[in-house]
């Protein structure tokens, strides 16, 4: 028996990188991965290499930053499996690699729309789906910009 075996794992930001590795060692580990991305042809890659693992996946193209799009995410994984076991929230962008004075509001709209709002809107329903089973289990991963400035990069 997996150790994730009958459970049901949410990854965003899962076609590529972090999220699409770990998605892939969920996959690995037994469960059945929901993992969701802005780009589509990534997700099917990823999809492509979790079902090589013999785990069964379901891609859902969605942004974070959308809480009508983050709601659905979470009703599609609902209507699928009828539960929600675990998630790791890893989707998020790096800011342009350029000076503060040369950033534009849009850039920092966009790097607070994905990277923090969108950390809020997974949470909000994945507990909302958690509370009612009575389980679950939420991990979020962020990056080390947070806490290691970097030369080139300002927000």
């Amino acid at each position: 028996m997996k150790i994730l075996e009958n459970k049901v794992a949410l990854v965003t930001g899962g076609t590529s990188g972090i999220g699409k590795a770990t998605a892939i060692a969920l996959g690995v580990a037994g469960a059945k991965v929901v993992f969701s991305g802005r780009r589509e042809e990534e997700g099917e890659n990823t999809a492509n290499s979790i079902r090589q693992s013999g785990a069964e996946c379901l891609f859902v193209r969605s942004d974070v930053s959308s809480e009508v799009e983050v709601k659905a995410l979470i009703q599609t994984i609902i209507e699928q499996y009828g539960r929600l076991d675990c998630a790791f929230n890893n989707a998020g962008i790096d800011p342009s690699p350029k000076p503060l004075h040369e950033q534009s509001v849009e850039d920092f709209d966009k790097l607070m729309a994905i990277n923090v709002r969108g950390l809020f809107l997974c949470m909000k329903y994945e507990i909302q789906q958690m509370l009612t089973q009575g389980v679950g289990v939420i991990v979020n991963n962020s990056s080390m910009g947070g806490l290691i400035a970097s030369w080139n990069q300002s927000l």
